[in-house]
């Protein structure tokens, strides 16, 4: 019987060991399906993944290549891509709640906001989509997980913006985006992954519209002065609206 025990005891733990294996060797693979699968319910479009590397150990990680397509309505290109993310993890704080990120930051974003012809945009339609699945979610059985963000930083970035659709004369405007920071989102007691990624997208959301706001108001001020005392003017007004 002790021989059976024993043996039962050393089967038991090789099947621990060899599922823990194959988790850890699967994780990025894992991940990034997650974020695929999840990411696309939520955004109410597709959402893809170049890569996923993560060090559990280290309670570090980094997400390239990650595209957000277009809503429906709007040209089958993506809303935007975030060129590479990196995370650092509390590591300390995994096994309790929240869970805490210590640094985020989003490299080289690529906005690429587009109006159709019923002046509505698709960054308008993404919001829109995040808040309608919020919405229609079921609560969770049980306390569901909490986050808090220490400090969020989108850095880089820049802004494509098409008004083809209701202005055929106007030109793609082309512009900078400005920092997005943002500290202790959820913070103190934590919120949810679906909070913080409502947060994180008005945030980035904002900072696209500001930008191609004040890309258009210097755009018509260089055009009303013109020559290079518009120009002079209209990068002036860039910088002011910034």
């Amino acid at each position: 019987m002790k021989r059976i025990l024993i043996v039962g005891s050393v089967v038991l733990v090789a099947g621990v060991l060899l599922a823990a294996w194959l988790l850890l060797s699967n994780l990025n693979s894992l991940v990034a399906s997650a974020i695929e699968q999840e990411g696309s319910r939520v955004a109410g479009t597709s959402v893809r993944v170049g890569s996923v590397s993560i060090d559990l150990r280290a309670g570090s990680g980094t997400i390239r290549g990650l595209r957000v397509a277009n809503p429906d309505g709007f040209s089958r290109g993506d809303a935007f891509t975030l060129g590479e993310i990196t995370l650092a993890l509390d590591t300390g704080s995994l096994n309790s709640s929240p869970i805490v990120v210590q640094r985020i930051r989003v490299a080289e974003p690529v906005a690429n906001y587009e109006v159709d012809s019923q002046a509505r945009s698709n960054f308008g339609a993404l919001q829109s989509n995040v808040a309608r699945y919020n919405a229609a979610a079921e609560p969770a059985e049980g306390e569901p997980a909490k986050l808090v963000i220490r400090d969020l930083a989108i850095e880089k970035g820049s802004v494509h913006a098409d008004f083809s659709a209701v202005d055929p004369n106007q030109q793609p405007l082309h512009a900078k985006l400005g920092t997005v920071r943002r500290r202790n989102l959820g913070a103190p007691s934590g919120a949810t992954p679906d909070q913080i990624s409502q947060q994180v997208l008005a945030a980035f959301t904002g900072a696209v519209v500001k930008a191609v706001s004040a890309d258009q108001a210097a755009l018509q001020l260089q055009r009303q002065i013109g020559g290079e005392a518009g120009k002079a003017a209209g990068g002036l007004l860039r910088k002011v609206l910034d």
